[in-house]
Order: structure tokens, then sequence, then C-alpha cells
């Protein structure tokens, strides 16, 4: 059986399934095997590592702990908690209508970010107007329907992750910002701040920043340190507004210390902070890379409210879900007709009844002629069973999104 155990209830000849860690970007640690010692588990808590999944079929047992499916259940149970809230709303447009413009906007965003990447290797100056324009055209894009920009962020490919990650994150702390009601100024420098977040990676070898296996304590230290890059590279470009920097600077940093690269805790991290460390977990695990299979949208906001209360602000995250649904765009779901379709925007009336697009017949095994459904509609006549794994059904739901 798998259970899920406090670090403190972790002792020898136990065998750890999952350290439970994926908030830790790029960690050198293997996340599964028998625990030889006490000094390992000394290294876990130094770690951060607060929770840990244990297989009791390969090692010891630990009786007062909950099982997988028990805190499956307590995940669903805050998700469904976290679905009570109203959303506020998409915007003044359809999702339809925003798409051509949104999908210029993230085809300018991935010329900039090439061309500065490309700046930042060889040496040259960063230039930031490009950015200021960039994040003005996103915002308008947020406000007219965020669930365009959303979809397209559900459309990426493994080789490009560096770049697209950081435009994702813009649209994320875009989405996260409008929900939180920022003002347009800091709603603004906080998706600067994301857009460049990233930005000292370039200065990380190519053989440590895209390694498939785990990185050694040296390349971990390394990988760590393309924090202070962006942060410093920031710091003295001109024209970058101290919020960016901060943003940049505070989006592995953890409010109970575990994080890096200064282990700032509470309120040493600034908001926005604190919100970039939220959506930066979130897209992360949903990626695909060449050492991680990316969880589905629902799974990994299940993931983040487990993490929430230690590493991540727990108000903040309940506060993100309702800006993004509990059913994601992008998300497939299963229907109760046994159809399975694919979410392309969030209702504002009801979190469970977003609009989809009916796609597949699970019982019949073939594809159907494309139906978009708003569930929340009096009329419709289906309802979302749950979500379920893209993979199981070698469905890219990415193909049915722009």
């Amino acid at each position: 059986m798998i259970k899920r155990i406090s670090i403190n209830k972790l002792r020898p000849e136990m065998y750890v399934s999952d350290l439970n860690c994926d908030w830790i970007p790029h960690h050198n640690m293997q996340k599964e095997g028998r625990i030889p010692n006490q000094a390992m588990i000394d290294e876990l808590k130094r770690r951060g590592i607060k929770d840990v999944y244990i297989d009791t079929e390969r090692g010891l047992d630990e009786e007062d702990a909950y099982s997988s499916q028990e805190v499956e259940q307590q995940n669903q149970s805050k998700l469904n908690k976290a679905a009570t809230l109203n959303m506020d709303s998409a915007g003044s447009v359809s999702v339809e209508e925003e798409l051509f413009k949104a999908n210029k906007l993230h085809n300018k965003a991935k010329d900039i970010m090439s061309d500065v990447l490309s700046d930042i290797k060889f040496g040259r100056p960063l230039e930031t107007e490009g950015f200021d324009d960039l994040a003005d055209g996103m915002i308008d894009s947020v406000m007219r329907n965020h669930n365009a920009l959303a979809c397209l962020g559900r459309i990426r490919q493994k080789d490009n992750y560096l770049m697209e990650h950081s435009i994702n994150l813009a649209v994320l702390m875009g989405i996260f910002a409008k929900a939180m009601k920022i003002d347009r100024e800091t709603m603004h420098q906080a998706m600067v701040g994301a857009l460049l977040h990233d930005i000292g990676k370039i200065m990380v070898p190519d053989n440590i920043l895209h390694k498939p296996g785990k990185l050694d304590d040296n390349e971990f230290a390394r990988m760590k340190q393309h924090v202070v890059f962006s942060r410093e590279l920031l710091k003295k470009t001109p024209g970058i507004h101290s919020l960016t920097v901060d943003v940049a600077a505070q989006h592995h940093e953890r409010i109970d210390g575990s994080g890096y690269p200064e282990g700032l805790t509470g309120c040493q991290i600034c908001r926005e902070g604190k919100m970039v460390a939220i959506t930066d977990v979130y897209d992360a695990i949903t990626a695909d890379r060449c050492y991680h299979k990316g969880l589905s949208p629902t799974s990994a906001l299940k993931k983040l409210l487990e993490w929430s209360g230690t590493h991540l602000e727990e108000h903040l995250v309940h506060k993100f879900i309702r800006s993004m649904g509990i059913y994601p765009v992008g998300s497939l779901v299963l229907m109760e007709s046994g159809r399975l379709a694919v979410v392309i925007e969030a209702s504002e009336k009801d979190q469970t009844r977003p609009i989809v697009k009916i796609i597949y017949n699970t019982k019949m095994k073939q594809y159907l002629p494309i139906e978009i459904i708003d569930l929340s509609k009096p009329n419709s006549q289906d309802n979302i069973k749950s979500s379920v794994d893209a993979d199981k059904w070698r469905i890219k739901t990415a193909d049915f999104l722009s």
C-alpha cells in the first residue's frame, strides 16, 4: 500500500515511492528508494521536505498515516470546496473572438523571447521596450477574455520549454492578477518579471540545463544560480522596475524558507513573489519535459492544495484556483454520457460546468464530430464526471484548442 507520512515519521528501512517534492524545481534527489540511515532523513529535512509517500509492501509500515487514496479524497474535497467560489468574468468577448488576436500576440511573444535569449547568450544588453509593449498587449487580451491566451499556453513543445514556460508564466500571472483585482501598473511589472524570470538560465551550461537525468550536487548548485543571474542582470538593466526584479528573484522562494536562493520566509516574500511561485510550480508540473511527464491541469491544482500552507501561500493558492477554475482550459474530462471533452473556457456561473468541446465516445471508442457545449446553460443534458489523463486515451488536447 502507498501511504503519505510526515517526514518526522520516516525511518530507516522504509521505502520511499515518491518524495513529493516537485515544488522544488530541478531538484537533484532520487524520488524513489529505500531509506538507508538517519543521515538520509536528516538531509531530506534540510531540503525542506515535509511529507513523503512510502510503499509498505517494499519497506517498513507506518500505521498512523493516510493511504494515497485517502490523500486523493482529501485533495478532491479541498478542490470541491474551492469550486464553490464564484469566478470573475472571463472578459467582454468570447474565446473564439479573442483567439485570433491572442495567437498573433503569442507568436510575437515567442519572437521577442527568442531574440532576447540570443542577445543575452552573446553578451548583448537587454532591451526592455519590447517587453513593455508585449505585457500591455497581454493585459489587454487577458481583460478581453483570458481563456484565449490560456488555450495557447497548453500548446507547447518540449524543445522550447524555456521560452514557452516564460510566456505561459506571464499569462498565468496576468490571469491571477486580474482575479486579485491588482492595478494595471502592478500587473504590468509582475508580468514583465514573469517573462524575464528565467533569463539567467542562459548562463547555465546546456549539459546541465537539458540533462535528462538527475543532477548531481554540483550541477544542482549551478542550476540554482540561474535565479541570481536573472536578478543581477535585471538590476543593472536601465528602466527595469524593482517589482520586476523581485518577481524574477523570488519565483523559487517558499514561505517555509525551503526555497532558494535566499531561503526567504513568509512576509519576506512580496505578494507577487508568492503568486509567481504558485504559477511557476503549476506550469512546471503540467509540462512534459525530458525527465518529467506533465500532470493534468486538475491534478496539478490538487498538488498545489497539498503543498499549500507549507511551501505555498494557502489563501493565494485558493485564489489562483478561483482564477483558473477546477477544470482549467485544456483539461480532458469524462462526461456522464461516456463522452470525452476538452475544456475550452471556464464558466463564470459554476466552476463545475465549463464550456467544453466534445471530441470522443469512450463506449464506441471513436472520435465524434466536434460539438461545443456550455454546460452551465439550463438546457445542457450532460455533466462532467471526472478529469482524466489524456495520455491514457492517447489524446493530445492541444490539437483541439487552437
